[in-house]
């Protein structure tokens, strides 16, 4: 029997891929289905809220003001964090382009997931004196050493859920949720495993540096956890913690879905199926999670009509 040749069967299924990803009615049929499933999670939502009632969610948005400072140090975090990393990885002084990590994550948030490293790409080949490989591949190593990171903190706290028993009620949460964590807790540990074993393969940064930027990593997930889980403390103080985990790990489960547009109401969405776990009154809870999304879209609607100005002088130049 001959034997297969899986490196020459995987190199002819990713060009068929690339041939069929790149037809324009693949594309087209693509962003239809994209769209669809975001304008159904968007008409689900205003069900939901009207069935609690819009008067009582907007009477019981957070008045701790920690609720706010927290959401904040989240919020700025993780470009905070990307401009040490590119700071790092392109060996050049980026401090004064701190505008464009800020409207990296608007990309990513508020648009799609990843066209924020599209819009990095494309401006640091415009502005910044380096090889377009040395932008690419620094870009592709960060974007591979991040999503190595957010697979393990999803995994392990899916495992501390799963050990403490809270999993239960992310996976009863609304149908289809035990799925969707089963799909997420086996792409993130497929992944996050074929990142460890194959990193001399596929990443190339010099000797030394993956380390330190595994530990920014890493440092940024938990403190963005903490920041996550404290700001829903400061608005429900009598909520137990360990419900805000299972809340935290529904927004790391619907982070890694691919190409997900606006993460932000999605995951509003789903965690207001989360509610009865957290023992509190249902419109308390969707008042904190508006609020979050409130200011979510608020902050990037700002940041990135701020930012524009900036990009558009930087694209000319």
């Amino acid at each position: 029997m001959a034997l297969i040749d899986w490196r020459r069967l995987g190199v002819g299924v990713r060009d068929r891929w690339r041939v069929l990803r790149d037809r324009e009615d693949v594309q087209l049929g693509l962003k239809i289905a994209r769209y669809t499933i975001f304008t159904g999670v968007v008409v689900y939502l205003i069900y939901r809220l009207t069935s609690v009632g819009w008067g009582e969610v907007f009477d019981n948005l957070p008045q701790s003001p920690w609720f706010y400072f927290f959401f904040v140090l989240r919020f700025l975090a993780l470009p905070v964090s990307e401009l040490a990393i590119y700071e790092i990885v392109w060996q050049t002084p980026l401090l004064r382009h701190f505008f464009v990590f800020i409207r990296k994550r608007v990309y990513n948030f508020a648009v799609m997931g990843y066209s924020g490293e599209a819009f990095l790409t494309i401006w640091a080949r415009r502005r910044l004196s380096l090889s377009d490989k040395t932008i690419i591949v620094g870009v592709k190593d960060n974007n591979l050493l991040s999503a190595f990171t957010s697979n393990s903190a999803t995994v392990l706290l899916i495992f501390f859920l799963a050990g403490t028993g809270g999993l239960r009620a992310g996976v009863e949460a609304f149908p289809g949720a035990g799925v969707l964590f089963a799909i997420a807790f086996m792409t993130a540990a497929t992944l996050a495993v074929l990142v460890m074993v194959f990193r001399r393969r596929l990443i190339a940064l010099p000797p030394g540096v993956m380390p330190v930027l595994l530990s920014v990593h890493a440092t940024r997930q938990i403190l963005i956890i903490g920041l996550h889980a404290a700001m829903y403390a400061a608005a429900l103080p009598g909520a137990p913690l360990e419900a805000w985990f299972v809340f935290i790990a529904m927004q790391l489960v619907l982070s890694r879905i691919p190409f997900l547009p606006n993460q932000d109401v999605v995951y509003l969405t789903a965690a207001l199926a989360l509610s009865p776990i957290v023992g509190m009154p249902e419109a308390a809870v969707a008042g904190m999670l508006v609020a979050e999304a409130g200011l979510s879209q608020l902050f990037n609607a700002v940041l990135f009509a701020a930012t524009a100005p900036l990009a558009r002088s930087t694209a000319s130049r």
